[in-house]
């Protein structure tokens, strides 16, 4: 720990950030009489502060940035500039090049001797910033010793003759032990941690004809991560086939599997899924973390009035609720967020999904097998005799599991379900295109939602800007009507990859079930008419509610233009 002559310094800085209290500063310097070390470890050691704390402190004081560097983006092709031995001594990491300037991280900017090092091995135009020590040893790890671990797994895949082709007969033992060998676990080790810690969603592992690639979706949107040598893909996907209790033996065929483990003491689950491809099976992981997943319907991005709408609408005793949205639109986590809010001793709940993503203390969860015949509309009737309050069907994709619903939901049952619409006027729809009478989705179906999600803009990086006009028309926006309204960004910075956004809110549209509506519903009146009569009502639709998000300066027009405008009809 860095050891500071200016410790009134330091501890005023911690004040003014509001690190710590009074109370709490007095405490350490009286223990530092004692113990005679740093004032920062001390604070450290009593608990404090943490040693980001500690860094941001450090960087207030000599004048250096401070910086994340677990969410940095590293350029890898300067890192062999630096000894991996005298970087972890030191505590310093080489960042980027930009122009003839190096950044640097250190994590004890009073050490003159590592700084001298830094200069002297790479020259003098040096930008230091200050870090914690254990992040900078393990960005070392994860840059350096990522790559002997690389060369290690390909030298010993090289040398066990098990480099398989498509059509080769092969020893599965082998394949096995091929997955079990420490480099693989390594790899594969640091592949879900990462993916956990940037926030992915999903981690594709894809065999193309010359490398194995893989990539992070993150907020939506497709990031590749790493290219791994091909020599190692069946090692790789070996190890993956184990966790998830996979077939390694088949490798012509589709397969379904699961992992679960614990991360900084809580669970995160794993779906996976292999697709035989032509160049071998391609992984992907859904990364299923309850704790990011299961939010109150707060927290959901609801605007105040579609928040009021979808409570009444959840608050009645029967009926149904519908939401659209393609995959990966949130439809799930609001659907789970409804049920948590509903959940209590005096309900009982069931739901039958496919597949259950996450599982929920207290309420009824049926896992579809299509194998097995366990379907959504042969597992419905038996869930009507189990005396339900509230049922949730994971997605309406056939008449059948549609009239049941429905028959469910006329009979004093609440209940909530998916449809695959583009908007919420499409949804009655979409009922009686499926076969089910007008009369009968007008007096079951009680509120319908559709919804996209947008990246939200980076708090840390967030700027006004002025949008491209040719952005501003494309979106229907009248140039009269936004004068005074203020724009924002994210320029982009450590914290979001460099990306100018962080996290993902809904942006919905709720149609209330009028009188009105429902006799346009009875009449067989197209979506088209439907979503002009909800206008009329005071319905916002998708794409105003995306726009109101972004003149709040909680997401861009051009995420807006990216994710909803192409909805509109």
């Amino acid at each position: 720990m860095i050891s500071s002559k200016k410790n009134d310094r330091v501890g005023k800085i911690l004040l003014d950030k509001k690190f710590i209290t009074e109370e709490e500063l007095k405490k350490a310097l009286k223990i530092q009489k004692v113990t005679h070390e740093p004032l920062l470890k001390t604070l450290i050691d009593i608990g404090c502060i943490a040693e980001e704390q500690a860094a941001q402190a450090l960087g207030i004081q000599w004048g250096m940035e401070y910086v994340d560097i677990l969410n940095y983006p590293v350029d890898k092709e300067k890192l062999h500039v630096l000894d991996p031995n005298r970087a972890r001594y030191y505590g310093i990491f080489l960042l980027k090049r930009e122009g003839d300037q190096l950044h640097v991280a250190i994590s004890d900017p009073t050490n003159i001797e590592a700084m001298d090092y830094v200069r002297l091995t790479l020259g003098e135009n040096i930008i230091f910033y200050v870090s914690t020590r254990a992040n900078i040893e393990q960005s070392i790890e994860k840059y350096y010793e990522m790559e002997n671990v690389l060369k290690r797994a390909e030298e010993e895949a090289f040398s066990s003759a098990t480099i398989l082709k498509e059509g080769d007969e092969f020893d599965i033992s082998k394949l096995r032990e091929m997955g079990e060998e420490a480099p693989i676990v390594r790899i594969v080790n640091n592949l879900i941690t990462e993916a956990i810690l940037q926030g992915a969603s999903d981690i594709h592992i894809e065999p193309l004809e010359t490398i194995l690639r893989t990539r992070y979706r993150i907020d939506g949107v497709l990031y590749e991560h790493q290219s791994l040598p091909k020599k190692i893909q069946p090692g790789v996907t070996s190890r993956v086939k184990i966790l998830a209790n996979m077939d390694i033996a088949e490798r012509r065929l589709p397969q379904d599997g699961r992992i679960s483990l614990k991360f900084e003491g809580r669970r995160i689950d794993f779906r996976v899924s292999a697709l035989p491809t032509v160049h071998g099976e391609k992984i992907v992981l859904r990364i299923l973390d309850a704790t990011s997943a299961l939010l109150p319907l707060e927290k959901l991005g609801f605007s105040s009035e579609n928040f009021r709408k979808f409570e009444d609408a959840i608050a009645q005793p029967y009926g149904m609720v519908l939401i659209s949205g393609p995959t990966g639109s949130g439809k799930t986590t609001t659907l789970y967020s409804a049920l948590t809010r509903l959940n209590t001793t005096a309900r009982n709940i069931v739901t039958v999904e496919d597949p259950v993503e996450y599982r929920l203390k207290g309420i009824n969860q049926v896992q579809v097998n299509f194998k097995a015949g366990v379907t959504f509309a042969n597992t419905l009737p038996y869930i009507l005799r189990q005396d339900p309050d509230i049922i949730l069907i994971g997605e309406i994709r056939d008449r059948e599991t549609a009239r049941i619903a429905i028959e469910a939901a006329l009979t004093g049952h609440l209940v909530f379900s998916t449809i695959h619409t583009n908007d919420a006027a499409s949804i009655p729809t979409r009922l009686i295109d499926m076969g089910i009478e007008p009369f009968l989705v007008a007096s079951s179906v009680i509120g319908a939602t559709a919804q996209r999600l947008v990246r939200r803009i980076c708090k840390s990086c967030k700027v006004p800007y002025d949008p491209p006009k040719s952005v501003l028309e494309h979106v229907g926006l009248d140039m009269s009507k936004i004068e005074g309204i203020s724009f924002y960004k994210g320029e982009g910075c450590d914290k979001c990859n460099r990306t100018g956004y962080r996290g993902r809110l809904a942006a919905q549209e709720f149609l209330s079930i009028s009188p009105d509506i429902q006799n346009l519903i009875i009449n067989r009146a197209s979506a088209r008419d439907i979503r002009e009569k909800a206008k009329e009502e005071g319905m916002k639709t998708l794409l105003d509610d995306a726009l109101a998000k972004a003149a709040e300066g909680v997401t861009t027009i051009e995420e807006v233009l990216r994710v909803v405008s192409t909805v509109e009809v």
